[in-house]
């Protein structure tokens, strides 16, 4: 018996983006440019210490002895052919994305085989264009030897690969004309300073859990709206509540430079807040601070917290740069407590959670008319009962949502988390055009919004711009790394590449979210309809057998009702019958 041999290996694979569109638009001259951009890789690699040893099409295969080497090769490449296409139109310039990972692979003649190659090209496929993925294991190797800053993109179940790998996406430092740096990832929203809000601890018992977050969730938003603040989402941050967390290890994992810390007590009629900001690597306090008052300060504390950290980090901003004098706080501390408790039940992804949220935002609604926040997320619940189909009642669920959708425009013209909603409401309910006024004026005020990018992502989608509903999907996943509803997002670039063509990927995507949150169970209904599409149909079956255990009732008629469809009629026609050719029920 011949012995395999094996080595560790750290394998770079680089290709480029959309390069079949490209060669369709201009097949020698797309040719002739990969050729010479091949040759400056193959230079980087050799310079580097690598070696290639495989090659497809516009895709090429390195390997490194070490892990530092074939990151630092790999933000060279991409510098230096970003210099290169920068002389050719936008549609017609190449841009590679890039996957790295160390691991054991076998070798075989003059060629490498085995999941460390595998991963590495999964990673790839995950990178943005003229981005770099790497892997934990080349994550490890790294401290204290790049100066690049290194973000979690959390676990992802890869395509043919048995357990989820810890994916990470590299910053690297983009050279302009003037020969100055700015990083990579401002591309994608992210510019330094860098900070994430930690959840404040409760002092005042568990009834109060709701006030203590909504504090940390103003402050938030508000050091969000700093231009030149990158501010990680709500949502993320929320991932570690209840957890003994070293800023340090905080810093390093969602790849933030600035830590905020607090506690709140509230008894009576009295408030006290303290607040701290440290420095992540060097667990360094920079700033602190505590606030004492009537509880109707709450707002005024808010903002102040947010003026003064934003002014600790970065002197030269002031607090009228957050824009607190245009926020409009409800009339009523009572009605801001009543959608505080309804807060999390807008995120539950199932029907039972928005029954919950409902009413606490109708009586907010009662106490205070004007307060634009309810109204738009009263208009997110009846739209999500419509999106999801968790309705009975699908006219009355429509009518209400675009009755609060009236109620909210007069006073949300300055609150983003609202003009989120609002915009994604109209999207449920069918109108992407409206959808997209308000999503782009919560984007203008709040460039960190990972759910403003989110729900821009799936307008995109419904109105057949897969690229734009990746970028979009993609820009929302770096801003909240460790989001809860991660899944959405996936899904959401699942529905891009399908409708690019890249039916097997979504697949592959719908089956990670469903084995990750079998709670949630709209996804099977897309995951039966594209493996169908795709020609798979034992998954297609599998899938739709899943989706009647848990939605007994579906039908393919009570489907196509979702007013998403309305504007894309031959969409609506292809899941339709992917879902006949899976054997579900036509009514």
């Amino acid at each position: 018996m011949t012995a395999v041999n094996r080595k560790l290996a750290a394998i770079l694979s680089p290709d480029v983006v959309g390069f079949s569109r490209l060669t369709a638009l201009d097949e020698e001259t797309t040719v002739r440019e990969l050729t010479l951009c091949h040759d400056q890789i193959a230079a980087r690699v050799l310079e580097h210490g690598g070696r290639i040893f495989g090659s497809a099409g516009d895709g090429l295969v390195a390997e490194f002895p070490s892990a530092v080497q074939a990151v630092r090769c790999s933000v060279e490449m991409q510098r230096s052919l970003l210099s290169r296409s920068n002389d050719l139109p936008q549609d017609r310039r190449l841009e590679f994305r890039i996957g790295i990972n160390l691991g054991d692979v076998i070798v075989s003649g003059d060629d490498l085989l085995g999941d460390g190659v595998n991963i590495a090209a999964r990673l790839q496929e995950m990178a943005a264009p003229s981005g770099i993925c790497i892997s934990g294991s080349v994550r490890e190797h790294l401290d204290g030897k790049v100066l690049f800053t290194l973000t979690s993109l959390g676990e992802r179940v890869l395509k043919n690969i048995p357990k989820p790998v810890s994916v990470f996406r590299v910053d690297w430092p983009e050279e302009n004309e003037a020969g100055s740096v700015r990083s990579f990832s401002a591309r994608f929203g992210k510019d330094q300073p860098s900070i994430v809000v930690m959840p404040f601890d409760n002092l005042s018992g568990q009834s109060d859990e709701y006030f203590v977050d909504g504090v940390v969730e103003e402050i938030t938003a508000a050091l969000s709206r700093v231009r030149n603040f990158f501010v990680i989402a709500r949502q993320s941050a929320f991932t570690y509540k209840g957890r003994f967390v070293d800023v340090r290890g905080v810093g390093r994992e969602l790849g933030v430079t600035y830590v905020v810390e607090g506690t709140v007590r509230r008894g009576g009629d009295r408030l006290r807040i303290s607040v701290q900001l440290v420095e992540a690597e060097m667990r360094t306090q920079l700033w602190s601070e505590r606030y004492e008052g009537a509880i109707q300060d709450i707002f005024e504390f808010q903002d102040r917290i947010a003026a003064q950290v934003a002014g600790a980090v970065h002197p030269a901003i002031r607090s009228a740069e957050i824009e607190v004098a245009m926020r409009k706080p409800p009339s009523s501390l009572r009605a801001y407590d009543l959608v505080m408790r309804a807060y999390p039940y807008l995120w539950g992804h199932n029907k039972d959670a928005i029954k919950r949220a409902i009413p606490l935002l109708q009586d907010a609604i009662g106490i205070d008319p004007t307060y634009g926040r309810a109204h738009a997320f009263l208009a997110w619940c009846h739209a999500q009962n419509l999106g999801y189909i968790w309705t009975e009642e699908p006219e009355n669920d429509l009518e209400c949502a675009l009755g609060a959708i009236e109620a909210a425009a007069a006073s949300i013209d300055d609150d983003p988390t609202a003009l989120t909603a609002t915009g994604g409401a109209l999207s449920h309910c069918g109108d992407q055009e409206r959808a997209s006024a308000y999503l782009e004026r919560a984007l203008a005020l709040d460039p960190n919004n990972a759910w403003g990018w989110a729900r821009y992502g799936w307008v995109a989608s419904y109105k057949g711009q897969p690229d734009r509903a990746r970028e979009r999907f993609e820009r929302a996943m770096t801003l909240s790394p460790a989001d809860p509803l991660a899944f959405n997002m996936r899904m959401g670039l699942g529905l891009s590449l399908a409708l690019a063509g890249d039916l097997a990927e979504a697949v592959s995507i719908a089956r990670e979210v469903v084995n990750k949150h079998p709670e949630v169970t709209w996804p099977y209904r897309m995951m039966t309809a594209w493996s169908a599409m795709s020609g798979d149909v034992d998954t297609a079956r599998w899938a739709a057998k899943k989706l009647l255990a848990a939605e007994p009732g579906f039908t393919i008629q009570r489907y196509l009702t979702r007013p998403v469809f309305r504007a894309a009629p031959q969409w609506a026609d292809q899941m339709a019958e992917g879902l006949r050719q899976a054997g579900l029920p036509e009514s």
